[in-house]
């Protein structure tokens, strides 16, 4: 996969400048164009459509004049949600199908207290079909995958997750893939078998780790060494199981996404 277009969700929160810096770092180093998703919720009232308007045009110009320093392409789109029964999620998605990559905001924060949904990196990583890049609401990152930690189980998620972290893969200094497993490995197959040879043949070399398993839960796990080893880009597959109330994310990626002190990139 080679990225040619990322999709950059817009807000007013003070995180969102920082999204905007990694996106373009990401573009940037991978010769791509982003987009920058600015959706506003729909205002009958004259008055306070004048305001949002007038703000919403002051996003975009300056976020324009910093892709021009940056020396990126990069191109705004508004669409305004609440006009015709459908969320904001519902847009991002829809709005994410023509795209190679997709960025959003960890949950909670100030973006919450600005009317974007506590779910919707989630709802984004169970709809799109896209490789979703969460950025921590926390800190600023000018720029991530230089030390990638892959969260490597065999099956879908985790097959998918490392496809379409490839580009970020490819020019990563290190590239460790974790794998949790029975204490005595005696008898088992070989985690990474055929995985390593994949990676190689794009130009990834890797290390691998198999922890035993043990009582510690694999999301504590998995943010320790993120914190431990100074990794700037955790990969992981999301899982999701069926519920009452439809498809949720599993325990470990839900607690990521909660807890994440880097960027994460999913897919599901």
């Amino acid at each position: 996969m080679v990225l040619r277009n990322i999709l950059l969700h817009i807000d007013a929160s003070p995180a969102c400048e920082g999204r905007i810096d990694l996106a373009l770092a990401i573009a940037k180093q991978h010769g791509a164009s982003v987009t920058g998703l600015s959706i506003i919720t729909h205002a009958p009232h004259e008055p306070r459509r004048q305001v949002m308007e007038q703000q919403t045009a002051e996003r975009a110009e300056r976020f324009r004049q910093r892709g021009i320093s940056a020396g990126v392409p990069v191109q705004w789109r508004n669409v305004e949600w609440g006009v015709v029964g459908v969320g904001m999620a519902e847009v991002l998605i829809r709005q994410s199908y023509a795209t190679d990559l997709v960025i959003v905001g960890q949950s909670g924060g100030p973006a919450q207290r600005l009317g974007v949904p506590a779910d919707l990196p989630q709802r984004l990583l169970l709809g799109s079909g896209r490789p979703v890049l969460v950025v921590p609401h926390a800190g600023r990152f000018h720029a991530t995958g230089n030390r990638i930690l892959v969260a490597w189980k065999e099956g879908r998620e985790a097959t998918r997750a490392l496809s379409e972290a490839m580009p970020l893969l490819t020019g990563a200094t290190t590239v460790r893939l974790l794998t949790v497993a029975p204490a005595d490995p005696a008898g088992q197959p070989d985690p990474w078998e055929g995985i390593r040879e994949y990676l190689g043949r794009h130009g990834v070399h890797v290390e691998t780790e198999l922890v035993p398993t043990t009582a510690t839960p694999l999301g504590d796990l998995l943010l320790n060494r993120v914190c431990d080893e100074e990794f700037d880009l955790l990969v992981m597959g999301a899982f999701a199981h069926s519920s009452q109330g439809g498809v949720v994310l599993g325990t470990v990626a839900a607690q990521i996404l909660r807890e994440m002190t880097v960027p994460v990139l999913m897919a599901h």
